[in-house]
């Protein structure tokens, strides 16, 4: 399961940030700093160096030069992809639901997940009854 399964959820920005940098980035940079602000610098005077290395820390160096080149002086208001990132997760867990039923009954794998994933049985039986969000895109989840 891959985020760009669901990369049709993802806000704006983070498509942006995407395309800019990879997908793979992205979630690292989301992961980090989602749901934050984070002033890009033009990396020229030594806060903005700073700023600078830690982007890069997260990102890599070819990533911080892209995002640099393209949003300097900027501050980015880094998105936290929460529905994108549930609906990977849900996926996963009617994945590896319908894998753990081949050898196991549906209670058993349903205690599993829920301890895996750190969620009450209750909570995982709600997932599998969902279907995954195929063509739904963010802005029909907010209205």
């Amino acid at each position: 399961m891959k985020l760009n399964d669901v990369q049709h959820l993802l806000p704006e920005m983070a498509q942006l940030i995407a395309t800019l940098i990879g997908l793979p980035k992205a979630l690292r940079l989301i992961e980090a700093w989602g749901g934050t602000t984070f002033p890009i610098s033009k990396n020229k005077r030594r806060d903005g160096q700073i700023r600078y290395e830690a982007l890069a820390e997260v990102v890599g160096v070819d990533a911080a030069d892209i995002m640099t080149r393209h949003f300097g002086g900027e501050v980015l208001a880094i998105p936290r992809c929460a529905s994108a990132l549930r609906e990977v997760r849900d996926r996963m867990i009617r994945a590896e639901f319908d894998e753990e039923t081949r050898t196991h009954p549906a209670s058993h794998a349903v205690g599993l997940l829920a301890r895996r994933y750190q969620m009450t049985e209750r909570n995982v039986w709600m997932v599998l009854k969902k279907a995954d969000k195929v063509n739904e895109t963010r802005q029909d989840v907010l209205f």
